[in-house]
């Protein structure tokens, strides 16, 4: 992932956004942030990197071990989170696929019976769990036919 080319990820109002929290954390204006300071950006940015995630942006984007981190290497950082949260995605669609019935190797297909059986249940959950007083299944119906 060193070989990363942020510009080819990230969309220019991904990049503004970066450069405009990135200086709003560059409190001196040295063009530098302490690593520490990434992860309340990308919370920022609505992301909860795990210690894990986050120490191994830091090792990919710090490749010098300066103990800071430019413009550039931020926007590495992003676009390696933003890759890392893609998979996970992606990761989490087929993991359903497969539980509904479709194949690990993207092949197959869902029976819609299964999938009524699943908005039944979700309906029952978010009832019950939430105590919604709202007639929850009368707003799905109405968003389902928005679509």
């Amino acid at each position: 992932m060193n070989q990363i080319n942020p510009d080819q990820i990230l969309s220019s109002e991904e990049v503004k956004a970066a450069k405009d929290a990135f200086e709003a954390y560059d409190k001196m204006g040295y063009g530098t942030l302490e690593v520490e300071e990434l992860q309340k950006i990308l919370e920022e940015f609505g992301h909860k990197p795990s210690k894990e995630e986050l120490q191994q942006m830091i090792t990919q984007v710090d490749v010098k071990n300066k103990g800071f981190i430019d413009f550039e290497d931020f926007k590495r950082a992003i676009a390696i989170y933003k890759i890392i949260e893609e998979d996970n995605e992606e990761d989490d669609t087929l993991d359903a696929f497969v539980a509904m019935g479709g194949n690990a190797d993207k092949s197959g297909t869902v029976d819609a019976t299964k999938l009524i059986q699943v908005r039944i249940i979700i309906i029952q959950i978010i009832k019950s769990d939430f105590k919604m007083t709202i007639d929850i299944e009368v707003k799905m119906h109405k968003y389902e036919l928005r679509d």
